[in-house]
């Protein structure tokens, strides 16, 4: 059985038998405070490894605060991009006069795109953006799991000239060959940006992500960034606007919108 929770924005905690794992933690939806400790970290069973994993440093993926659960969630393991490696760099090195909290070196793995890492629990495969970091293939207990970070076809058609709505589709599309290349069609379960903040058919990286893939359970992602409440509303009704890029032959579409709402992975690819 696996459970995803949402949790904001890019954020998802993945739970298996074996361990949980939590995708770009930078805030708790429910907090009263961005910096305010999660909720689910006393849920958290003592008895699983947390596998931190973080696709790049962006603001709205990344928090230094995460460091500091070493001591509260038992074993965890922090899977870091280069650029958050290179972000944070001060409190890696072993010789680093900082004084704050650092995790430490053993707890730390840093993949780069085409790198991975395997315990025999769980296998997390590093691949490319088109922004920075990475995006993620994670296998465990025989699902194979994607999250996208903040990989998308980031076309501005709006503001774009068709050269560079070219360019964003192609280099898009690279990544995805990578992806397929090295562990084929079949994805389990998605989480993946449907952002409308980029205007006019915000929603083609997915339809095109949904037909290059056999995805069992899709997820939509990196829609809270609104200035306004009416605004927020609206990101979230046009992700969940499934008509627009949901593969009518294939695939469960399931909209995660309100923190700690849950989805539960009955068998591989099947949703509950």
């Amino acid at each position: 059985m696996i459970n995803l929770t949402y949790i904001w924005h890019d954020c998802f905690l993945l739970e298996s038998d074996e361990a949980t794992v939590l995708f770009d933690y930078y805030r708790d939806g429910d907090a009263s405070s961005p910096i305010a400790e999660p909720e689910f970290l006393t849920a958290l069973r003592a008895d699983k490894p947390l596998y931190i994993v973080v696709s790049h440093h962006h603001k709205d993926h990344f928090t230094r605060q995460i460091f500091g659960w070493k001591h509260i969630v038992g074993e965890v393991h922090y899977i870091l991009s280069r650029d958050t490696e290179k972000s944070i760099r001060h409190l890696l090195r072993p010789d680093s006069m900082y004084r704050g909290v650092k995790p430490d070196s053993e707890q730390v793995t840093v993949l780069r795109p085409g790198e991975s890492y395997s315990d025999g629990r769980l296998t997390v495969r590093a691949f490319g953006s088109t922004d920075i970091g990475n995006s993620y293939i994670v296998e465990i207990e025989g699902n194979r799991i994607f999250h996208a970070g903040d990989l998308n076809a980031w076309i501005w058609k709006d503001e774009s000239t068709p050269n560079e709505v070219a360019a964003a589709i192609r280099d898009f599309m690279k990544v995805l060959e990578t992806v397929r290349g090295e562990c084929g069609e079949r994805i389990d379960l998605a989480m993946f940006p449907v952002d409308s903040r980029i205007g006019r058919d915000y929603w083609e990286g997915a339809a095109r992500f949904v037909r290059f893939f056999d995805v069992g359970v899709f997820v939509p992602m990196h829609f809270c960034l609104a200035d306004n409440a009416g605004q927020m509303i609206e990101r979230v009704s046009d992700a969940r606007s499934f008509s627009r890029y949901a593969n009518p032959d294939r695939g469960i579409y399931v909209a995660l919108q309100t923190p700690y709402e849950k989805l539960a992975l009955s068998s591989v690819g099947t949703a509950e």
